[in-house]
């Protein structure tokens, strides 16, 4: 019973005048007097109830009172201000969690083993930022480490001395347990194994960071928060950058927050949140930013997937190849728009064969179907910026817009771009 259950029983107990033996009687039938004794002695009061007789209550109430928890505060003359530090600047900062999410295919888990090569050699980043050297720590519970994992690396000319893959936990019995977000203390203790051998974790990969819930549930926010709220404060204490992997939902959302698979918590909670996605007017692959509370917003990039032979194994890899300006929410309504239905389908490419406008009458008795249901598809494709309405009823296809131009990437030689370290 909850203590307003209590509250509600204890007046519904009450006579219509009560006297203070009433009080504690009502008091009494809700289970425990103690969890509402201010409820009782204000009522008491409030009516005029001699509280003498009340005392013991009175005394309950006050001893509780003191081990009732304290509010702690703090000036904020008493905090110094801090610097944030980056693995890569204004996009993954050290100690907090950044999010790289996209649909399956898009290269989200190559990015993060490009940035993962770049860390394990300390070479600059796409933008030509300076980089720095450290170790990655690898915990997939959807690419094989020997078969997917290991070849990108290669691809990508990694130092997989300085690459580690988190298998799990040893149990008291010898075997294995899975890894969990909520098991803090063998996070630590594979960092500190790390630490054994003289260098320094800077980047843990989570894939995907939903993936390691221990049957909590995903979809909710105060589960979401109890999990996630562990890892991200080691981050913070021992000065490494958190990587969660994150597909996107099939939702028709334009705003990227609410794309991300799950809870809202998962993107309100990391400070860096970027998007895998694709421009469906101009085929390109692009890197955008959702959220960056940290930065300025921008810094986003147009992209490719390569392939390399290592070895006899064939891998891709991303290959970074200039800045993209582009707004990710556009980007997603575009791609909302572009999931037209069949009708609608049928009309664009009636329209676009036709050299001049076709009156809506013509075009459905082509399709072979009603004005009615033909006018309602095409005010839908007029709306997604498809078609247009010309004079006299007549309807026409709108041309496919061109892509822009990526901007070059800075300081960074063009014969570069084909370079598995990009």
């Amino acid at each position: 019973m909850t203590r307003a259950d209590k509250i509600k029983q204890f007046f519904e107990q009450l006579p219509e005048k009560p006297t203070a033996k009433n009080l504690k009687e009502a008091a009494a039938k809700t289970g425990n007097i103690l969890d509402i004794a201010d409820v009782v002695l204000g009522y008491a009061q409030a009516h005029g109830i001699d509280a003498s007789k009340l005392k013991e209550l009175a005394k309950a109430k006050d001893k509780a009172g003191q081990n009732e928890a304290v509010a702690v505060i703090k000036s904020f003359a008493d905090i110094k201000p801090e610097k944030i530090t980056w693995l890569w600047k204004n996009h993954i900062p050290i100690g907090k969690l950044t999010i790289f999410a996209g649909d399956p295919g898009l290269g989200k888990s190559q990015g993060s083993l490009d940035m993962t090569a770049r860390l394990s050699r300390g070479d600059s980043f796409p933008d030509g930022s300076p980089g720095m050297q450290g170790d990655t720590i690898i915990l997939s519970s959807e690419d094989d480490p020997g078969d997917t994992i290991r070849p990108r690396l290669d691809a990508l000319e990694a130092d997989v001395s300085k690459v580690h893959i988190l298998q799990g936990h040893r149990a008291s019995d010898g075997g294995i347990k899975p890894m969990t977000l909520l098991n803090v203390p063998m996070f630590l203790n594979a960092i500190n194994q790390v630490r054994q051998q003289g260098r320094e974790v800077k980047l843990l990969i989570i894939d995907p960071l939903n993936g390691f819930m221990d049957g909590r549930d995903g979809n909710s926010n105060e589960e979401v928060r109890e999990a996630l709220d562990g890892i991200c404060s080691l981050a913070e204490r021992e000065g490494f950058a958190i990587l969660g992997i994150m597909h996107l939902n099939k939702g028709s959302a334009t705003a990227a927050a609410y794309r991300v698979t799950g809870s809202i918590a998962w993107t309100a909670k990391a400070r860096s949140v970027w998007i895998f996605t694709k421009d469906n007017n101009t085929d390109r692959l692009l890197f955008l930013p959702q959220k960056n509370n940290l930065a300025p917003q921008g810094g986003g990039f147009q992209y490719s997937i390569q392939v390399k032979d290592t070895g006899g194994i064939t891998a891709p890899f991303i290959s970074w190849e200039g800045a993209a300006k582009d707004d990710i929410k556009e980007i997603l309504s575009n791609q909302i728009r572009d999931k037209t239905s069949p009708e609608q389908n049928e009309i664009l490419e009636l329209l676009r064969g036709k050299e001049s406008p076709v009156p809506l009458a013509d075009i459905a008795r082509e399709i072979g179907k009603t004005k009615q249901s033909t006018s309602n598809a095409l005010k839908k494709l007029r709306e997604n910026g498809k078609v247009k309405q010309c004079e006299y009823g007549q309807w026409t296809a709108l041309e496919t817009p061109i892509a822009p131009e990526a901007d070059p990437l800075p300081s960074m030689p063009l014969s570069s771009l084909s370079s598995p370290h990009i």
